[in-house]
């Protein structure tokens, strides 16, 4: 089940439904920008999008 879009934060870590994590570095005007936990590349996407991405909050690696 996909997370709300008020459920993304900054600085928080998310679960996908495949085999990758994001972590969300900010949130402008509705654009998130995120890292997979194994690229230092931001990508950015609307927050619609990226909540029916993600499913579950996740604890962020050290």
């Amino acid at each position: 089940m996909p997370l709300k879009e008020e459920d993304i934060q900054p600085g928080k870590c998310y679960k996908t439904k495949g085999p990758e994590n994001y972590k969300v570095i900010a949130i402008t005007r509705g654009i998130v920008t995120y890292q997979t936990w194994t690229s230092p590349l931001r990508i950015n996407t609307g927050i619609k999008v990226f909540a029916d991405a993600v499913y579950k909050m996740v604890p962020c690696p050290n």
